[in-house]
């Protein structure tokens, strides 16, 4: 299983995001790759101190993070691709029409709705530690409900040790 999660500049949504699934997938010891990009990042730039903060304070690593622009490649790679906003995913759609399928909201992946019910995860981007905070808040329930669908989906919940996708590793760095 590849997850890739998309926002606008790779520091702070998508990254965070992937950060807590990663945690995850490596506590249940399962083969996924999960990774993030941004439509308009700009490359190598770090992750914000006050997301890597916000992952801080949770325990959960997001060391050696640089952004990623999105590519035509990780669209296709990933299985499936989960935007912080419903304007990513009709940005995708839009000109990806035959990758439609499996681009979704996090937040309509998460609450099984339809993407036209699904709520944005604000930016906090040039906003201070509680805007972080209480994005980090939110990433981290929605994280937690696709996970569970993921698994459920996946076959994965019983713990078996390998999901989809085998020699995949959630090792990478976002």
């Amino acid at each position: 299983m590849h997850i890739l999660f998309v926002c606008t500049g790779n520091t702070c949504r998508s990254p965070m995001a992937a950060a807590f699934l990663r945690r995850l997938v490596e506590d249940r010891a399962l083969g996924w790759k999960v990774d993030s990009a941004g439509l308009m990042a700009m490359e190598g730039v770090p992750m914000t101190e006050h997301a890597a903060q916000a992952l801080a304070r949770r325990q959960v690593p997001a060391e050696g993070h640089a952004a990623k622009r999105l590519t035509r490649e990780m669209l296709r790679e990933a299985d499936l691709v989960l935007t912080m906003s419903r304007s990513h995913r009709q940005a995708l759609v839009d000109v990806f029409p035959e990758l439609a399928e499996k681009v979704h909201t996090i937040y309509a992946f998460a609450h099984e709705v339809p993407e036209e019910e699904a709520q944005d995860v604000a930016d906090p981007f040039g906003g201070g530690e509680q805007e972080y905070e209480a994005c980090a808040e939110q990433l981290a329930a929605l994280v937690d409900r696709a996970f569970a669908r993921l698994l459920r989906e996946s076959g994965a919940e019983s713990g078996g040790g390998k999901g989809e996708g085998g020699g995949d590793t959630a090792e990478q760095a976002d």
